[in-house]
């Protein structure tokens, strides 16, 4: 189903997930500190989130890293709900170590691991809630309703949710960006609109498609888009060379030059001959990037190109 907004429930590649998703939930937020470098306390493990992007990531404001006061009320409401979560899937993974010295026995991302292993396999355990309802209350305490979740494959039986396949392509390298080129794409309006019109497109092509069949057909996208791109340079120049040698266009040089000649001497006459073909290879050259720019701009996955560019700055 069709939602304006979306969320999703993050097992790992918050980074990627950022990018495609409006609400990111953390699943786990089992470690909190500060870090000098960049000036802000880092959640969660294994993948560490600053407080100014958690707090974007879960209700779409940033935290201030001056007074933390947003940043402050966002850790702390996600937590407490985090905590009550975490109790709820014990039975699965120790997430939670209410004693410091019972953290040293067990490794969070072992454990991390086994809560992932858990969603697999729809575990059910007696004496605890099963473990994807568990993960939806989770999700609801947030006061997300309608949500997805990632995970290493976006496989669901034999269809999958596209945004998600979109993700896990991994077309953008997220991993390399820093979380303020994340925060300043998940800003910018212009960048929401493409976002939006490609979850659009993903929903009206794809929804209820194979997973194979998503990856093949994003990927062709991606080949072809690359390919275009690649030839707009090299048919853009054998059209200026080709208006620059046109018989024609050579003869119409000479014979402005020659008629310039007889006021201003056969070498102005020349050069400004030649500067009205240069003019018009110009004007040439610039309507074809205007074209190829209007073409970019308008394709259904010009969010992702876009933001890819935009991150290897």
């Amino acid at each position: 189903m069709y939602h304006r907004s979306s969320a999703i429930l993050c097992f790992q590649n918050f980074k990627e997930a950022a990018l495609y998703f409006d609400q990111v939930l953390p699943l786990n937020m089992g470690r909190m500190q500060g870090d000098p470098d960049i000036g802000d306390i880092l959640v969660g493990y294994p993948e560490s989130i600053p407080s100014a992007a958690l707090s974007h990531l879960i209700d779409g404001v940033e935290g201030n890293t001056v007074t933390y006061s947003h940043a402050t009320r966002v850790m702390e409401f996600t937590a407490d709900k985090w905590v009550e979560f975490a109790k709820k899937v014990s039975p699965y993974a120790q997430l939670w170590a209410p004693d410091p010295r019972r953290e040293k026995q067990h490794d969070p991302q072992e454990e991390h691991q086994k809560l992932l292993t858990a969603y697999l396999s729809d575990a059910h355990l007696n004496g605890g809630a099963p473990i994807r309802q568990a993960l939806s209350e989770y999700a609801n305490a947030l006061g997300v309703q309608n949500f997805s979740v990632a995970l290493p494959t976006a496989v669901s039986g034999n269809e999958a949710d596209p945004s998600l396949m979109l993700s896990n392509l991994q077309l953008i390298d997220a991993a390399s960006a820093d979380w303020r080129q994340i925060l300043d794409v998940r800003k910018d309006d212009t960048s929401r609109k493409k976002l939006a019109r490609l979850r659009l497109f993903l929903h009206e092509d794809f929804q209820g498609k194979p997973a194979t069949f998503i990856e093949d057909d994003l990927l062709r996208r991606v080949e072809d888009y690359e390919l275009t791109t690649k030839k707009f340079g090299f048919t853009t120049f054998t059209s200026s060379l080709g208006m620059l040698l046109d018989a024609k266009s050579l003869q119409a040089s000479a014979g402005a030059g020659v008629l310039a000649g007889f006021f201003g001497g056969i070498e102005v006459g020349l050069l400004s001959a030649a500067a009205i073909e240069l003019g018009k290879v110009a004007l040439n050259v610039a309507e074809k990037r205007h074209d190829m720019k209007h073409w970019q701009s308008g394709h259904e996955m010009a969010y992702v190109f876009e933001t890819r560019d935009r991150l290897r700055k």
